[in-house]
């Protein structure tokens, strides 16, 4: 018995060693932990990524996303920026993570962290582990380009059943004949919610033209709502929204941007409600995204919308994703009054808009989109028909205000996306046709990362991109000969530490250009700091710019997420 108790110590650290030794010879294959949590309120989700890395060859960034791929119930409607706290995360395989090219990863994750709603890039298989009361939507599983969503039932302890991963086949004894199969249990709905609460400040280099207060300030209010059965078919969300401006009644809102039932099968999709649809690839300037309408007031960036009412339905295969949309109602372009700045020198007046449409508002608009994703690009073709999101404003000089109309338009849309290792390439298309106006324009560019910079983990992007529109100058906005240049500065830390800097250039007007700055970091979990800057010069009253030539500004915020 002594010889055999020897003999079985010397084989337990034999194997011991040989282990050990192995992880240490391949880091490659070191042993990963197959699910990390509960979440605490001071983690990140990059600090979360660090833990789930399995070795330096796995870039952050395709960490970062397999997880938020892995993981659809953790975030509040896929925003990487609000993981629920008590959630236990599901780590996904090397292979899985390696399974998205670097570079599309990367890119992936700075448009996420700016808080904009993203799409899967890849098809992924769903983990097996995924608690039974926390799976992924049907859209969410296996598909060229489905959209994770917030769902689920929330986590009250580490020690709750719902905190424990547990496969769907041991939720149950495994049964195999069918008349010991047990009585479907009647559907159930299970409730998340989270919310963020923001505070900005605004500081203007210079009193407006018009005499307007240089410190601004704004509080809004994002909830979600989201309600889920058990097998993940049937999902209702809702989230409102509410923004408060201490200078500008008119920009003041209450928007439903979400509120919608969604009914998911295996490869397809149905949606009824107010929801946010993002289209498009580019940096500089948003051309085929056109479904949700622009809130001006909302930043002078123009990429806060607002919810659309919509019915939709996306289904997928191996020829691709098509979505289709049937948009009964029309949601008129939110502009600032002149006392909020960043806007029209005269008010916007929605209560005397026209409307080329006999149904106005009621006009029923159409979409489609088709996508694709062959090995390195990603390919989409979009098409819409209805009111234009983009009014001519017609000014009433006895009034000293702006009529809005708006026009019947149809658009012809394309953009792709080409990985070519540490290369991004990046082209938006549009062919239009507006009232009057029948025109094209382009955004073509590429992204460059340099891995390491300065000997630190840090990732250094170069950002170049060429606008061009068909109308030249008498294109009503920005972007008829431009050329965009940009860095994008990433710490790789556990805050997410980010800064971007870009320059506009008009190539047409030499005194005509824009520069911005964004830079963000997570204090906590619960906590975000967020620094934005611009810069406006022109001087050419023609110019779209000559009206914000005195509202260079920065603006501090925090976001708050409970």
């Amino acid at each position: 018995m002594i010889n055999f108790a020897a003999q079985l110590h010397r084989t337990t650290v034999t194997g011991l060693l040989l282990l050990i030794a192995l992880t240490t010879a391949m880091p490659g294959y070191a042993l990963q932990a197959r699910e990390l949590g509960p979440v605490v309120s001071t983690d990140t989700l990059w600090r979360v990524a660090v833990q789930a890395q399995p070795d330096d060859t796995v870039s952050m960034p395709q960490v970062v996303y397999a997880l938020w791929r892995s993981n659809p119930a953790a975030f509040v409607d896929g925003d990487i920026n609000k993981l629920r706290t008590g959630m236990v995360l599901q780590v996904p395989s090397r292979a899985d993570m390696l399974a998205t090219e670097v570079a599309a990863a990367r890119a992936w994750y700075y448009q996420a962290i700016r808080g904009q709603r993203m799409s899967a890039l890849v098809p992924a298989t769903p983990p097996t582990t995924v608690p039974l009361a926390e799976a992924p939507p049907a859209s969410a599983l296996p598909t060229p380009v489905p959209q994770p969503q917030a769902s689920g039932e929330p986590v009250v302890a580490p020690t709750a059943p719902a905190a424990v991963a547990t496969t769907a086949q041991s939720a149950e004894p495994a049964v195999t004949t069918a008349a010991a199969q047990p009585e479907p249990l009647p559907a159930r709905f299970s409730l998340r919610q989270q919310h963020q609460l923001s505070a900005a400040q605004r500081y203007f280099g210079q009193t407006g033209a018009a005499g307007q207060a240089r410190a601004h300030t704004l509080l809004s209010v994002l909830s979600d709502w989201s309600w889920q059965n058990d097998d993940g078919s049937q999902h209702f969300q809702l989230t409102p929204f509410l923004r408060w401006h201490q200078r500008d009644s008119a920009s003041n809102l209450l928007d439903l941007r979400q509120a919608y039932w969604r009914y998911a099968a295996s490869n397809w999709e149905f949606k009824a409600g107010n929801d946010i649809v993002f289209w498009g690839v580019s940096e500089s300037q948003r051309l085929v995204d056109v479904i949700n309408q622009v809130d001006m007031a909302g930043g002078v960036d123009m990429e806060a919308r607002l919810g659309q009412p919509m019915l939709s339905f996306k289904g997928w295969n191996s020829a691709g994703t098509l979505e289709l949309y049937l948009l009964p109602y029309f949601r008129e372009r939110l502009f600032a009054d002149p006392a909020g700045r960043l806007t029209t020198p005269w008010p916007v007046e929605q209560d005397i808009a026209l409307y080329e449409s006999s149904e106005k508002r009621s006009n029923l608009d159409v979409a489609l989109r088709w996508s694709q994703r062959f090995s390195a690009l990603d390919l989409g073709l979009s098409y819409f028909a209805g009111n234009s999101r983009e009014p001519l404003l017609i000014p009433q000089p006895a009034a000293q205000q702006l009529q809005p109309y708006y026009f019947q338009m149809q658009q012809f849309g394309v953009d792709a996306q080409y990985v070519a290792g540490d290369w991004l390439w990046k082209l938006e298309s549009i062919y239009r046709r507006s009232g009057p106006q029948e025109f094209v324009a382009t955004t073509v560019g590429y992204e460059y990362t340099r891995v390491g910079v300065f000997n630190r983990s840090w990732d250094l992007g170069w950002l170049a991109e060429y606008q061009y529109d068909s109308r030249g100058l008498q294109a009503p906005v920005t972007g008829q000969n431009d050329i965009f240049v940009g860095w994008r500065l990433a710490l790789n830390d556990v805050a997410g530490s980010e800064l971007l800097f870009g320059v506009l250039q008009d190539l047409d007007r030499s005194d005509s250009r824009s520069a911005r700055l964004e830079a963000s970091m997570r204090l906590t979990n619960s906590l975000r700091l967020r620094l934005n800057g611009w810069l406006f010069q022109s001087d050419d009253v023609t110019d779209v710019l000559y009206n914000l030539r005195r509202d260079d500004y920065i603006e501090l915020s925090l976001d708050y997420y409970f």
